[in-house]
């Protein structure tokens, strides 16, 4: 090859995608890390904040916090799972878009995940502490709508039941998107597909 093509080798490895696959893949693999790194600082503070409270709030806060680890490791198991889905897609003429239909399905996924066990440890902290989860939650609170949350039995009925349903509602928007970009996909490589055999077939 001519040195004034120096690049060209580079602009083939993009075409294929194995690049942008493996960037992508080690991408989600680091944030996955770095999630987990995040929720165990958030754990930590959760914990402190729960030892100030009384006996009633302190149970509450560690049955919280024992549930959110759970959450937490599912979803470092999630950035690692679809990692290990990109890196495993085949040679396609549509380099990108199958990647993002495996990112939409992992970011529903992993809110659905968090916003259950918020739901389900919330409720549980104001079954046994009267107290709202807010305090606990932090800026994590802004993610879910737990601005109403009280601190009466039903107060925690409602935290759980709205959780779980926002929960499922983005879990189906983002399976719907990720699955509609593959339709698009589809559509797109059978339209490539007539095309080429109407070129084939065509009489001169």
């Amino acid at each position: 090859m001519s040195p004034v093509y120096f690049f060209y080798p580079i602009l083939d490895k993009l075409n294929d995608g194995k690049v942008i696959r493996t960037a992508l893949t080690l991408a989600l693999r680091i944030l996955g890390v770095l999630f987990l790194l995040g929720g165990l600082y958030f754990l930590i503070d959760l914990l402190k904040a729960s030892f100030r409270l009384p006996t009633e709030g302190t149970i509450g806060g560690l049955i919280f916090a024992i549930l959110f680890l759970a959450a937490l490791l599912a979803v470092v198991q999630i950035f690692f799972y679809r990692a290990a889905s990109i890196r495993d897609l085949g040679e396609s003429p549509f380099t990108v878009i199958p990647m993002f239909s495996i990112l939409f399905r992992a970011a529903g996924e992993v809110y659905a995940t968090l916003g259950v066990a918020v739901g389900i440890g919330g409720c549980l902290f104001i079954w046994f502490s009267g107290i709202s989860p807010l305090m606990l939650l932090g800026e994590l609170g802004g993610l879910f709508p737990s601005s109403s949350a009280g601190n009466t039995f039903l107060s925690g009925v409602l935290f759980l039941v709205s959780l779980t349903v926002l929960s499922f509602v983005v879990l189906v928007v983002n399976y719907f998107v990720a699955e509609a970009i593959i339709v698009l996909v589809d559509i797109a490589k059978n339209i490539q597909l007539l095309v080429k055999q109407s070129g084939g077939t065509a009489q001169p």
